[in-house]
């Protein structure tokens, strides 16, 4: 025997409904004291004693570097007992909002991405997830390391509600942490003069259901 919503009564359907316990996703988090100047000063040491490369797009099996979506020069900070503590700092921050507001399955960390943006540099708009990778990323992380006034544009836009034309405008100062959830539109503009400095990270866990 089928069940027809419209056959039960009101007190019925009222019993059914989920409205008091729903909550609408956050998609932007800002968390303001992350880092102190001196751990800033530590992050830019880190990142910059690395090797540089070109930031790359597409799938993870097939990386290509294409300048007309992203011109980024990157390092990454891989764990060590230089860099142990950072990732520390990430994980019981990020495992904090996860409780607190998204609460998804997360079980891993990736290492971590240093990123400049000097003249003309940019990254346009993309998502941190998607079908062309192999692994689920669900929350993404920008840690800001330059002040605004080093530099000019390199704003962080991020659509929140998917029309780019009320996205959210950005201007990162050094230890704050943003993190929002991975498939969310978001972009740097082009930098025009100076030079922005950031960390990006993401945590992966199983596949949504």
């Amino acid at each position: 025997m089928s069940h027809i919503l419209h056959n039960f009564g009101p007190r019925a359907l009222a019993a059914m409904t989920i409205q008091e316990i729903y909550q609408p996703l956050e998609e932007l988090i800002v968390w303001s004291d992350g880092f102190t100047e001196e751990e800033v000063r530590d992050i830019i040491s880190l990142g910059e004693m690395a090797e540089f490369q070109k930031g790359v797009v597409g799938s993870d099996s097939a990386p290509t570097t294409d300048l007309d979506v992203r011109d980024t020069d990157i390092s990454w900070i891989n764990p060590s007992e230089q860099s142990e503590w950072l990732y520390r700092r990430l994980q019981h921050i990020v495992s904090k909002i996860n409780h607190d507001k998204y609460q998804f399955d997360l079980d891993t960390l990736d290492v971590l991405q240093y990123a400049k943006y000097k003249d003309d540099q940019f990254y346009n708009w993309h998502t941190d997830s998607g079908p062309s990778l192999s692994f689920h990323r669900k929350l993404s992380i920008v840690v800001g390391l330059s002040d605004p006034s080093e530099y000019e544009g390199g704003e962080f836009i991020i659509n929140i509600g998917g029309n780019p034309e009320t996205a959210q405008t950005i201007k990162l100062k050094p230890g704050i942490i943003l993190v929002f959830p991975s498939w969310v539109p978001h972009k740097v503009n082009p930098v025009t003069s100076g030079e922005r400095i950031s960390l990006v990270t993401w945590v992966r866990g199983p596949k949504f259901k």
